[in-house]
Order: C-alpha cells, then sequence, then structure tokens
C-alpha cells in the first residue's frame, strides 16, 4: 500500500503540530510551511519542516513537484490578538489560502481541507445552535478573512475536493492564548469574574477530536463544510467551577455587571490596553454552539471530551510548562500566554 503524503500550512502551530503527530501515527508523511521552526524536535523519516510563508506560492510550487502531496491540510493563519495590523492579517491569510488553491489547481492535489473558525458567526444573533445552512455574519477582520478563504477555496471545485471544517476555540494540551489570563487568576487563587450569572454557554473543541475529523475529511468523496464542537456544554461557571475544582485551587467564581464590564473592555480595547477585542465580547455575552449533527452523520464522528475536561487538560499543561509558555520567541499564538495589559491590574484587585 503506498503510503499517502499531506502538506500542512502551520504545522509549527499548536494545532498544527498535533496534527503532525497523529499524521505521523497513521503512517502519513508529512511537509510542514511555517514561519517557524518546530516548537519540539521532531525526528521521525515522516515529517520534513520548511520554514517559509505560506502565502509564497513558489515555494509551494517547488514542494508539490518535488513531494508529490495527496491531501493538503490549511492550517496557517493570523490570529486578530497576535497582529497591530488587522488589514495585514486579512491579506495574508487570503494569501494563504489563494496560494495552497493554486498549488492543488496546478499539481493535481484531489483533495484540500481548511481549518476555518466559528468566528464567521460572530454576528449572528440566533438563539439556537448553529448550523451549516445559517449565513456567515463576521464582524472583523479575522472572521472576514475566514469566509473569504472558504469562498475563494470554493471556487476551486472544478479542480478539486475542499472541505471547511468551522471550528470553535480548539483546546488540548499546549493550547494556552488567551487562557493564560484565566489559569494565571486560578494558579493564585484569585477571583474568576464572569459576566452577568456566567450563564454564557460557549462551545470548544478538543483538538484530537478535530484531528479524528481532519484524518476522516481525506476520505470523504465530496465538498463540504461542516461545523464541529463538543457536546454538553456547560455554563462559564460551571466550567470555571469544574476547573477551580481540577486545582485544588483557593479561586472563586464572581459575577460582575454585565453592561459596565463590557463597556469598560471594549474602552481597554480601544486604547490598545487589553488583548480581548470583538470575538471575545461576543464569547462573554452570548451563547454559542454549533448543531454538529451533520459532521456526525457524514463523517460518523463524535466528540471525546467536554469543555471543562479538555480546559483541565490545558490547566495542567500550564502549570507543568510555564517557563516554556512564557518564552515569547518560541511560541505560536495560541501556545505562549499574551500580555494582560490592564487586565493585569484587575488580577490585583482580586
Amino acid at each position: 500500500m503506498t503510503t499517502m503524503t499531506a502538506l500542512v500550512t502551520g504545522g509549527s502551530g499548536f494545532l498544527g503540530g498535533l496534527l503532525i503527530r497523529r499524521l505521523i501515527e497513521e503512517d502519513i508523511k508529512c511537509v510542514s510551511v511555517d514561519l517557524r521552526g518546530p516548537k519540539n524536535e521532531c525526528n521521525d523519516s515522516h515529517a520534513t519542516f520548511v520554514v517559509g510563508d505560506a502565502t509564497d506560492q513558489g515555494l509551494l510550487f517547488g514542494l508539490a513537484s518535488r513531494y508529490k502531496f495527496d491531501v493538503i491540510f490549511h492550517l496557517a493563519s493570523q490570529i486578530d490578538f497576535a497582529v497591530k495590523n488587522q488589514k495585514t492579517l486579512f491579506d495574508n491569510n487570503i494569501g494563504c489560502a489563494k496560494a495552497v488553491a493554486e498549488t492543488a489547481k496546478q499539481y493535481k492535489i484531489p483533495k484540500v481541507i481548511f481549518t476555518s473558525s466559528n468566528s464567521v458567526y460572530v454576528g449572528n444573533r440566533l438563539k439556537r445552535p448553529i448550523s451549516e445552512l445559517d449565513t456567515p455574519v463576521p464582524v472583523d477582520e479575522y472572521g472576514r478573512s475566514k469566509v473569504q478563504s472558504e469562498i475563494l477555496l470554493a471556487g476551486y471545485s472544478d479542480f478539486f475536493d475542499y472541505i471547511s471544517i468551522r471550528c470553535p476555540n480548539v483546546i488540548d494540551a499546549g493550547r494556552i492564548g488567551m487562557l493564560s489570563i484565566l489559569f494565571e487568576f486560578i494558579e493564585e487563587g484569585r477571583k474568576c469574574w464572569v459576566i452577568g450569572k456566567g450563564g454564557i454557554r460557549h462551545q470548544c473543541i478538543f483538538a484530537q477530536d478535530l484531528n479524528t475529523a481532519l484524518l476522516q475529511c481525506i476520505h470523504h468523496p465530496k465538498s463540504n463544510v461542516f461545523n464541529i464542537g463538543s457536546d454538553n456544554v456547560p455554563t462559564f461557571a460551571e466550567m470555571y467551577r469544574a476547573v477551580i475544582e481540577h486545582a485544588h485551587s483557593r479561586s472563586k467564581v464572581v459575577s460582575v455587571p454585565a453592561n459596565a464590564a463590557i463597556m469598560l473592555l471594549r474602552l481597554a480595547h480601544r486604547m490598545h490596553l487589553s488583548p480581548m477585542g470583538e470575538y471575545q465580547f461576543r464569547m462573554l455575552t452570548s451563547d454559542f454552539v454549533f448543531d454538529t449533527a451533520k459532521i456526525k452523520t457524514e463523517l460518523s464522528w463524535k466528540p471525546t471530551l467536554t469543555n471543562s475536561e479538555m480546559l483541565s487538560k490545558a490547566y495542567d499543561y500550564y502549570i507543568e510548562n510555564k517557563e516554556k509558555i512564557y518564552d515569547g520567541e518560541r511560541n505560536s499564538a495560541n501556545s505562549g500566554a499574551v500580555n494582560m495589559g490592564i487586565l493585569k491590574l484587575l488580577k490585583h484587585l482580586s
């Protein structure tokens, strides 16, 4: 049986690193293109790491000519809280999608699998789980870049099958990013603040469950779009209490008036004093749950961990790897800690 070969854009990021390890386990050869080298050394003969820009069409053409890819996993993306220029973010993310599409077309690569985002629905105010049939309503450049990337890739459907998986927050051991704020509060026994009564539900996805779906997409016989996420989504208050209990922390969940809190957080964001932006404001104030019936039916996929379970895994990693996490030089946006900004003052008042 011939071994498959995959191109992974963003293979040195949090999810990309986990996906490459999973591909190796499945005896699939993989080539990663990322602006950074791998965070951890990987000497497996099945993996090749190329430090380069995924917008560089010439680079991707050269790799496709050499390795004869069977599938492209397009994960590379700039994230809103990790860049200063939102227009650059949009142009970069569209440029990556364009280079991937042209490479697949030119070298007759039959499958492109794209990790999109629930950010495409941030402006959606439906009071029910969101299905793939609901119209995307992005409100920031990150969400708009994901929508436009989906449209761009779908436009090449005459040349290859394209599958988009719209992901909520991807959590596992090693996922830090914005979670570093919560984890620092819990570790130090500080009050953990929730908006209102903390009754908002925001779905996440366990990284290994997402990787299972990505692998199942390889053999899916057509282009498609899937929403993905965990089951039995708890409220923020329930989730925070579960992690606090898991951590044996002295922290308590404390309510703060919603309108005043969001007004102050928006002001801090506009003044560049806080890493929290529109996506986080939506997450803290409105329920967000995907209807995952389609992916469960068509891919025979199902999630294995709840939000609370995967967040506890991420917290354990944070405690065991703090020195690496705060080493900004080697971390991707989602594997390192964010700068709290003015929220550090809130921590000291908690």
